[in-house]
């Protein structure tokens, strides 16, 4: 699977260092959307409050949002494996203390939490980056993202099936243990790090389709830098921006969606979650390809364009419920098209020893937009109602595209 063809030189994405990297991301990421599942309810159950489970929330994505740019910085000094190894002792150690039936530690639980999945997701995104080709580096991101959408949609139902069973919100932490613990042992067997003719097949496929440019962006020497620039990566700076606007949008399908479906009598919230899961699933298996062989404003813009068709059905989902499905469907599909493609540009040309930073540049978008974004959609809602905060999504959306251009526009073309 590793090996080039000796006919047409062609190199495989689907090496067995990409496939163990997937399985392990799957589980790590079932097991967060096994604590979003019962985490409020548990919190409830020992005498807390929604808004006290709300403060945990805030209390997690803080610390993501810093945690990943020490790991950035980490995964580049110490090693991926390593690294990670480590984020899933933390996490599932963390797991195992949110049992203990006392609030005022719960807060500090999740921080540690949000210290150990920061870490193993920045660091898995960064494997898969190492072990896909540049040429089809977007393809190899887009899966990898394509894993975190399955996770989605399996975590909660598979959660709350343990707990209808169980009757015991522990019993659904320890199983998410479990999880972790044949994450670790998968992570144990990946030693790509060390498969050096694996390396040596991928740097001449990279030399064959692109030229210098590939082994150059490999070999670039590092400069002196400053204390900021060793912790952020410049070169992802412009795909950050865009996916902040994407983001912010999206913080208020995380934090208000089920809300709205209450707000106007549509009982099954969770179908919204799933069309949406199997609408990036589709978007990502037909397109997988289009970020690879095309320039990258070729999947950004149509991405984000359907993104803001979703918004748009939202606000008009109030007359016609029918809507609300269908928005679940375009926010599904955008985001597995535009998504991909920004991650990879994040990635794609940046040397080797920094695609740490540059990865946990590129993630704190996802801390920022949806963290900001909660906050800001909350403040509006109390205000305004719900189809003011649909429509500051879209304008969030075509301010992307309006980065999009500006930061893109003049990039080449580039063939698989």
């Amino acid at each position: 699977m590793d090996n080039m063809n000796s006919n047409t030189g062609e190199m495989s994405l689907w090496s067995k260092h990409l496939i163990k990297l997937l399985f392990a991301n799957i589980f790590v990421v079932s097991c967060m959307f096994f604590h979003n599942a019962v985490t409020t309810l548990y919190v409830v159950s020992i005498g807390g409050t929604a808004a006290y489970a709300g403060l945990m929330l805030t209390c997690f994505t803080v610390v993501a949002m810093v945690m990943r740019i020490i790991s950035g910085q980490l995964l580049d000094r110490k090693g991926r494996r390593k690294i990670i190894l480590f984020g899933l002792v933390i996490y599932a150690a963390a797991t195992a203390s949110l049992t203990l039936p006392f609030l005022p530690y719960l807060p500090v639980a999740r921080a540690l939490q949000a210290i150990g999945y920061s870490t193993i997701t920045t660091g898995l995104s960064v494997a898969v980056a190492d072990v896909s080709p540049l040429p089809k580096m977007g393809e190899g991101l887009g899966y990898y993202i394509l894993t975190n959408n399955l996770a989605t949609a399996l975590g909660p139902v598979i959660a709350l099936w343990i707990y209808s069973i169980a009757q015991n919100y522990a019993v659904v932490y320890y199983a998410s243990i479990g999880l972790l613990a044949i994450a670790f042992a998968i992570m144990l067997f990946c030693r790509y790090e060390n498969d050096r003719d694996f390396f040596e097949r991928k740097r001449s496929y990279e030399l064959a389709c692109l030229g210098e440019r590939a082994i150059n962006a490999q070999q670039l020497k590092e400069e002196k830098q400053s204390f900021i620039s060793t912790i952020l990566e410049k070169k992802a700076l412009p795909s950050t921006v865009c996916s902040i606007f994407i983001f912010l949008g999206h913080g208020a399908i995380v934090a208000y969606i089920v809300l709205f479906a209450t707000s106007i009598s549509i009982e099954n919230a969770s179908l919204f979650f799933m069309l949406q899961a199997a609408a990036t699933i589709v978007a990502r298996l037909a397109f997988a390809k289009l970020s690879d062989r095309h320039h990258p404003l070729m999947s950004i813009i149509p991405g984000a364009l359907i993104l803001a068709l979703g918004y748009f059905l939202l606000m008009n989902a109030p007359d016609r419920h029918i809507l609300f499905y269908i928005a679940g469907v375009a926010l599904g599909m955008g985001a597995g098209i535009a998504n991909p493609s920004l991650n990879a540009e994040a990635v794609k040309y940046v040397p080797q020893s920094r695609r740490g930073a540059a990865s946990a540049t590129f993630f704190m978008s996802n801390d920022i937009g949806i963290g900001t974004g909660g906050l800001i959609w909350g403040s509006i809602l109390d205000s305004y109602g719900f189809r003011p905060v649909f429509l500051g999504c879209s304008i969030c959306i075509f301010i992307s595209i309006a980065f999009s251009i500006l930061f893109f526009a003049r990039k080449r073309e580039t063939a698989a």
